[in-house]
């Protein structure tokens, strides 16, 4: 049905209220578009909670939002549904009236008149023309916490799926972790698929990385005095699972068929919660996900979930092996296909700097040298490799190991550039 389809996209992209003009003679269920549109005037969002906070009867509000959702709207094809249904309501006025007159109860110079009025209503054209377009005012977009990073790819965008990547305990996972950190402390929920760690290091990592550490208990091996292994305090602990409760949504890894079909539909529940911001980490511990063909087919789905649902998806790949065992990676290092790369708005690798043999740290140096770096001071680097934002370049990374964070390394200043790039030029020399 047509309007439950509307009022599933309405629910699962609010936006669509200032993006489309509805109006509510199209409706045959005008109550309910009326009470939808007059929470989100007054509200200025509309979800589940609010629904049946505001319903005068849950089990039937639950029903209906069922309903809906069982229609599998396409938020994107929003304004095609709501064309439609115009359509349908002007030829049933139109039907109105040829009852009207073959009943005889108006003339046909007032049907005449009556049907130039309601088609004038509706003038379906399949061409846009450029004044009826309008630029978005205000993109939404969430913000990793490393400035240099959001200047460089302009935050990360709703509607939009990222890419991220790098060789095995580089820093994919620390990144993502301190980027999920960043959304939580805005309010927002966040969606975590962790296929490497168990539920109880996910969280230990999460958490550690939320406190200070002064909050932090250090504890030592009782065998080896120099290891030691880092939680939050017991008091700590508490006050951040009452506090994130229901804003951390953590993927089961020990449901039976670990497949994207079984991922989306986990994470469609997660979005009626509330949930806009998914990190799948990584993607190729789905199955098949190895398969090259099935790659560009499980990107596509994701692809289409932030697209339609005007999520942020962060997909987090191993690259595939390269005959050069090389720490500096190349999109077509990350996957076999370009289409991957064509279907990532964001596409940044992370390269960490104390395990780079040295002719490699070199290389990478010179280069990072022109982004005003010096290797020498950073841990790690993440590097865009492809951006709808502003720019393609690296960013120098200092490593935190007790709170398992990031810092951006500060850039050197103007007058140490040229020295900066005379160590280079020096090691040349001597060789």
């Amino acid at each position: 049905m047509l309007e439950n389809k509307i009022f599933a996209c309405l629910l699962l992209r609010n936006s669509l209220f200032e993006e489309i003009q509805f109006e509510e003679k199209y409706f045959k269920n005008k109550k309910i578009f009326r009470f939808f549109k007059e929470l989100y005037d007054k509200y200025k969002y509309i979800d589940v909670e609010l629904i049946l906070k505001h319903s005068p009867n849950n089990n039937n509000a639950i029903n209906f939002v069922m309903e809906c959702m069982s229609e599998e709207p396409s938020p994107s094809k929003c304004f095609g549904y709501y064309e439609q249904l115009k359509e349908e309501y002007i030829q049933s006025e139109i039907d109105v009236l040829n009852e009207k007159l073959k009943r005889r109860e108006i003339t046909y110079k007032e049907f005449t008149k009556l049907f130039s009025k309601i088609t004038k209503e509706f003038d379906e054209e399949e061409i846009l023309k450029i004044n009826n377009i309008t630029i978005d005012e205000k993109v939404e977009r969430e913000y990793t916490g490393l400035a240099e990073l959001d200047f460089l790819t302009k935050g990360i965008e709703y509607g939009r799926l990222s890419l991220w990547s790098g060789i095995t305990n580089h820093g994919k996972t620390t990144l993502m972790i301190q980027f999920a950190k960043e959304c939580l402390g805005k309010g927002k929920k966040i969606f975590y698929f962790s296929g490497e760690q168990t539920a109880s290091e996910f969280k230990n990592y999460l958490y550690v990385g939320m406190c200070k550490k002064e909050q932090l208990e250090f504890v030592q091996d009782e065998e080896n005095k120099k290891i030691y292994d880092v939680k939050p305090k017991a008091e700590v602990m508490k006050r951040l699972d009452e506090l994130y409760n229901k804003y951390i949504y953590l993927y089961n890894n020990n449901i039976p068929e670990n497949n994207v079909e079984t991922m989306i539909r986990v994470m469609n529940k997660a979005y009626l919660d509330g949930v806009r911001i998914f990190f799948i980490d990584n993607f190729m511990q789905l199955d098949n996900s190895e398969q090259l063909d099935q790659q560009t087919k499980i990107i596509e789905q994701f692809k289409r979930f932030a697209r339609d649902k005007n999520c942020i998806i962060n997909l987090v790949a191993h690259p595939r092996k390269t005959q050069f065992n090389i720490n500096r990676l190349s999109i077509f290092d990350i996957a076999g296909t370009q289409n991957i790369a064509n279907k990532s708005a964001n596409i940044c690798t992370i390269i960490r700097t104390d395990i780079l043999p040295e002719d490699e740290k070199e290389s990478i140096g010179k280069v990072l040298a022109n982004y005003d770096y010096d290797i020498d001071e950073c841990d790690g680097i993440v590097e865009v490799l492809k951006t709808k934002g502003n720019s393609c370049k690296m960013v120098g990374l200092k490593y935190d190991a007790d709170l398992k964070t990031y810092k951006e390394v500060p850039k050197v200043l103007p007058s140490q550039r040229e020295n900066l790039k005379e160590k280079y030029v020096s090691k040349n020399r001597k060789r």
